[in-house]
């Protein structure tokens, strides 16, 4: 009985494959490039949603139980989702979990299509719903901004957003996937705070013990600023129109989805903060 984690290299299906391995529960990672990019010795298959003849090779070595999906980069990739759905459950699959976003709503092109399929196909199923990664402030491009300027680009002004830890997503993905009970809803996976990237800046400062300055960026401005760090237009509009949504509270809220699900409250950003210090390390 075995747990298939499609998006294996991502960082929450890494983390969900940690969990599973300590648990001594079976897990198969795919990616597009295969086992060679599978993490600590991980076992591994290549997959790619755009190519069929990949998906028969997954149930080739046993009972798959649960599947883990994120969204893949394909042009509307709940077509291909939902007939990859279709196609497990056939193989005998019973539960699916897909990590989506804050946007995704029920028969709304993107992530709310699969989750509608979930319903019309009366499978077990699990949506997960978190807001922003602390983990994207460890990702290149804030940390040289961090690191080497002292500073955070964003449009999203003094827009509230729950920060929520990779580690706290993939634990509710773990509980999820393995839970007797399956949930058969959606769970707004959220941080403990709501926070500002003011509020951001001033506990990094406190941890690096040097000042980190939030910058302000109109619309246009963000743009220019994410396409001269390297973003292509589309990427950096795109981002910029997550910003300027938060900016208007569209991430604002609350829960105790982590708590509930895994019996322990959600990662803190200062903790986080402490743990990925060095990251930040002006040297």
């Amino acid at each position: 009985m075995t747990i298939l984690l499609i998006g294996g290299t991502g960082k929450t299906a890494t983390r969900v494959a940690a969990s599973l391995a300590a648990a001594k529960k079976p897990f198969l990672l795919t990616s597009r490039r295969g086992p060679d990019a599978a993490p600590n010795g991980y076992p591994a298959v290549k997959f790619d949603w755009t190519l069929e003849s990949t998906w028969s090779k997954l149930f080739e070595n046993g009972h798959v139980e649960a599947v883990y999906m994120m969204e893949p980069h394909v042009p509307q990739p709940w077509i291909p989702m939902i007939k990859f759905v279709d196609f497990a459950k056939d193989k005998g699959v019973k539960r699916f979990v897909l990590c989506a976003g804050t946007t995704a709503a029920i028969g709304k092109d993107g992530m709310g299509r699969v989750w509608e399929h979930f319903i019309e196909s009366r499978v077990d199923y699990c949506v997960l719903r978190p807001s922003w990664f602390m983990e994207n402030l460890v990702e290149p491009g804030l940390v040289y901004t961090i690191s080497k300027l002292s500073k955070i680009f964003t449009a999203a002004q003094d827009g509230e957003i729950p920060f929520v830890s990779a580690d706290d997503i993939a634990d509710v993905a773990f509980h999820a996937l393995t839970d007797e009970k399956s949930y058969n809803c959606d769970l707004r996976v959220l941080g403990p705070e709501i926070l500002t990237y003011d509020r951001i800046a001033e506990i990094l400062s406190k941890v690096l013990g040097r000042r980190i300055e939030h910058v302000k960026l109109d619309e246009a401005g963000r743009i220019d600023n994410l396409v001269q760090a390297g973003l292509s237009d589309h990427y950096a509009r795109f981002v910029t129109r997550l910003e300027v949504l938060a900016s208007q509270d569209f991430e604002k809220a609350t829960g105790d989805a982590v708590e509930k699900a895994t019996g322990h409250l959600p990662k803190s950003f200062e903790t986080f903060a402490e743990e990925n210090k060095a990251v930040w390390s002006a040297s």
